[in-house]
């Protein structure tokens, strides 16, 4: 599950496969909103953050340290009602209920948006949130096969329900065990390795980095910033 589609289920109470669509709508309505000439586009938002005071807060979700905080209210604020409105329309919540979605929502969601600790260039935002909705899309097929998979051996007899062994997988010149949940491998970085790399090597596309940045969220910050001997698991 994707951090944005689990920030949706936690604080809507959705189910998953509603949380993905409504994580999808909202992601599509900021990138929208940040290309939109008629609203000023990711300038005018940042303009908005500085004159509301809270230029430093935008700062920390751009650069490489932990993300500050923002109240609903301030979003409210900062935004502008009818802005939130929209969003919230979009993603088929209240407009209370968006405010508050939008205040964990946003926050990595420009994390996501600024992987070089900068803010993006217009004519990047495209090629950037197209990686971000990949990233979701990919969380909703996982959603989906393990699903598939809970059924699976729900359907099957209680003796044949044992754990699955883990299994030995070489992988950038070391051996290395696979973590105990299906599915799942660990990754020893080598020097000269990026995720887009990694991701290259077992997806056979570069630009599914975003899955393995999420899987490893409580030890990575920043997706640029890996070393080698640091342990990835790739799901």
């Amino acid at each position: 599950m994707s951090l944005f589609t689990d920030i949706l289920q936690r604080l809507t109470g959705s189910d998953q496969d509603s949380a993905v669509r409504q994580s999808r709508e909202l992601a599509e309505g900021l990138l929208d909103f940040l290309q939109d000439q008629r609203t000023g586009g990711i300038e005018e938002m940042i303009d908005r953050f500085r004159r509301h005071g809270l230029g430093d807060v935008l700062s920390s979700w751009i650069g490489a340290g932990p993300n500050r905080p923002i109240s609903p209210e301030q979003v409210t604020e900062t935004l502008g009602r009818p802005q939130v409105e929209a969003l919230s329309q979009r993603a088929g919540l209240p407009p209370d209920q968006g405010a508050k979605v939008l205040s964990q929502y946003l926050p990595e969601f420009i994390d996501k948006l600024t992987p070089e600790g900068k803010a993006p260039e217009k004519s990047q935002i495209s090629t950037l949130g197209k990686i971000i909705l990949g990233s979701l899309g990919a969380a909703a097929a996982a959603g989906i096969a393990a699903k598939a998979l809970r059924k699976e051996e729900d359907e099957k007899p209680s003796a044949a329900k044992t754990p699955s062994p883990s299994v030995s997988v070489a992988v950038g010149g070391a051996s290395e065990s696979a973590a105990a949940r299906a599915g799942t491998t660990i990754y020893t970085v080598v020097s000269g390795d990026t995720l887009s790399k990694i991701a290259k090597h077992y997806y056979g596309d570069a630009n599914q980095w975003p899955r393995i940045f999420e899987a490893n969220r409580d030890t990575l910050k920043n997706p640029d910033r890996i070393f080698p001997g640091q342990k990835l698991r790739i799901p």
